[in-house]
């Protein structure tokens, strides 16, 4: 149906960004708290361009890189909040879907 005026313009083309865990939920309402406009920021970046890299969003890399999530594997991305906040991120080319995996407002030590 064609909007009319005064209606909610929807995106072309979306992704949709869906939390795979109730940990990534937690973690992205603190990060909501502490610095919404960076992770209003960030949720644009994954939405608008999942799989671009800059100094803020990057392919996580080794056994971090790809992650088994339903029925096949998925490529991980990260995506700089903060100094310290992150969000990672499955990216599923074929459904245009997100699986937030984990999100903190401090490093996360398993790239330690």
């Amino acid at each position: 149906m064609m909007p009319k005026r005064g209606d909610v313009i929807e995106r072309p083309h979306p992704w949709t960004l869906i939390a795979a865990n109730g940990g990534a939920v937690k973690g992205w309402e603190e990060l909501k708290r502490q610095s919404r406009p960076n992770l209003d920021r960030a949720y644009m970046a994954i939405t608008g361009d999942p799989r671009r890299t800059d100094a803020r969003q990057h392919r996580l890399k080794g056994s971090l890189g790809t992650v088994k999530h339903r029925e096949g594997s998925l490529d991980q991305w990260q995506y700089e909040v903060t100094g310290g906040g992150r969000v990672w991120y499955l990216v599923d080319d074929e459904k245009r879907t997100l699986w937030l995996t984990w999100a903190g407002t401090g490093h996360p030590k398993r790239t330690e």
